[in-house]
């Protein structure tokens, strides 16, 4: 091969990774776009007064088992979280979960939400769309990587490639790992390990 011919090759694969940079790099700060749009920090002051921080999975986790049972008759309770989907799971809704096959049975992601929204309902009696927009709040900040991987895949990226996938966690055998590892929580006890050790 001719020298010049070789020099021109070596330009287009230069050229061609260049390229491939670039789009990765408008990938990328596009992912760092969504996930500042729409994943709050933590520390977001809330409607409710606690600002957002996994502490508080405990709190919710305990009115799951307090309150739930007397706000599922509630209108708003159903409503709220029927239009939201299970950010674990989401072929199901927040409502009703793939996990509830049995009374009794939901994994803490889910528990936390519907304790929330029973808070919200019994104890402040928020409208059905302020307990929506709080629970939907909770489960950005609680379980962003679903949200910023659906929003991802809505804007035609993938987010496999970033490490992020749609597919639920209690598909993908995740139904005992940590929350903030992109988990269900636990079926049982609450498995969070980084409450009271990262102050988060």
């Amino acid at each position: 091969m001719r020298p010049e011919k070789a020099m021109r090759g070596w330009r287009v694969v230069a050229v061609g990774m260049l390229l491939v940079g670039v789009v990765g790099i408008t990938a990328l700060a596009d992912v760092e776009v969504i996930t500042s749009k729409i994943v709050p920090a933590a520390g977001t002051p809330t409607e409710y007064g606690l600002p957002l921080s996994l502490e508080s999975l405990p709190l919710f986790v305990g009115w799951w088992y307090s309150l739930v049972p007397v706000a599922e008759v509630d209108p708003r309770y159903v409503e709220a979280l029927s239009a939201l989907v299970a950010p674990c799971c989401d072929d199901n809704t927040a409502f009703h979960c793939c996990c509830e096959t049995e009374e009794g049975q939901a994994c803490n992601i889910i528990r936390s939400g519907k304790g929330l929204a029973a808070h919200l309902i019994l104890d402040l009696d928020f409208a059905t769309d302020q307990v929506r927009e709080s629970v939907l709040q909770w489960f950005r900040f609680a379980r962003w990587d679903y949200y910023v991987a659906a929003e991802m895949a809505a804007r035609g990226l993938d987010p496999v490639a970033y490490g992020l996938t749609t597919e639920g966690s209690c598909y993908r055998g995740l139904c005992s790992t940590p929350i903030s590892q992109g988990g269900c929580g636990g079926m049982q006890d609450l498995i969070e390990p980084s409450i009271g050790a990262s102050g988060s």
